[in-house]
């Protein structure tokens, strides 16, 4: 298991940090090829090189941490927060509609609930990274993937969180070599991760036994960022640790994140069946 994850965060390191040495440091640039290095990577370790064009959901993912990178490098370049958001919604609903297209296809209402579901829940999480611009808001899709990680483990199958993990290890990989946990992941880099991570539960949501309300419990995960801002007792809280000793604040936001973090594995193992490696 560790061999097949330091394969992508290896790749993810090395591919950032060639891209961070040319001095192309455009908007997360560095972080987004990476993310998408890293999860080839990851993909040819698990189940060999992707079919092209892709066959299945899980062949999808470097596709889309590409158009996510894509899409992030223009972001910057739109000076209307609607026209951002527009962009945001249709990516995030491509990706629902180009992962679930076996389920969505049949006249299914409960399927286009779900994606419908997913676009607006990927849509509030995302704005919410967006303003995060810290460590904390990188880190928190760390903690996210982690816990769709343990919900996919429990709801799915062995193979299926180390898919995620893949990912975690790409992002992870992608964020030490262009040095950017200080400073955030930089648009290009934080929808190179959001788009591929957005994915991996869409994946889940529409074709394993995953708990639905596991699922749900993810969302406040990318919500804690703001939270602070939003709430004031918790953000003079997080304030008043910053203040007494470096790097407080951010294991506040750590320490939020892995309370519904943890609640959606376990209620992934409550309600999981037997599980399949």
């Amino acid at each position: 298991m560790l061999e097949t994850l330091a394969v992508p965060f290896a790749l993810a390191f090395a591919a950032a940090l060639a891209v961070w040495a040319v001095r192309l440091r455009v908007h997360g640039l560095a972080v987004a090829l990476g993310i998408t290095a890293g999860l080839i990577a990851g993909q040819v370790a698990i189940q060999g090189w992707p079919a092209l064009p892709p066959n299945g959901a899980i062949d999808k993912l470097w596709w889309l941490a590409l158009l996510g990178g894509a899409l992030g490098l223009g972001l910057p370049r739109l000076a209307d927060d609607k026209q951002r958001r527009a962009v945001s919604v249709g990516a995030l609903a491509l990706a629902a509609v180009w992962i679930g297209w076996p389920r969505l296809m049949i006249p299914d209402v409960a399927a286009w609930l779900t994606g419908a579901l997913l676009v607006a829940a990927g849509v509030w999480a995302l704005s919410r990274v967006e303003r995060a611009g810290s460590p904390g808001g990188a880190l928190l899709l760390l903690v996210g993937g982690a816990a769709a990680a343990g919900v996919a483990f429990y709801g799915s199958s062995y193979s299926m969180a180390q898919v995620n993990l893949v990912l975690i290890a790409a992002l992870a990989g992608a964020m030490a070599g262009a040095g950017a946990a200080p400073a955030g992941l930089g648009a290009a880099g934080r929808m190179a991760a959001t788009l591929p991570l957005f994915g991996l539960i869409a994946i889940l949501a529409f074709y394993t036994r995953a708990a639905p309300f596991a699922l749900l419990l993810l969302l406040p995960v990318f919500l804690v960022e703001g939270a602070l801002a939003s709430w004031p007792p918790l953000g003079r809280l997080a304030g008043a640790a910053g203040e007494r000793m470096r790097g407080a604040r951010l294991l506040v936001v750590i320490g939020l994140a892995l309370v519904p973090a943890c609640a959606a594995v376990a209620v992934a193992y409550w309600q999981s069946g037997p599980l399949y490696f």
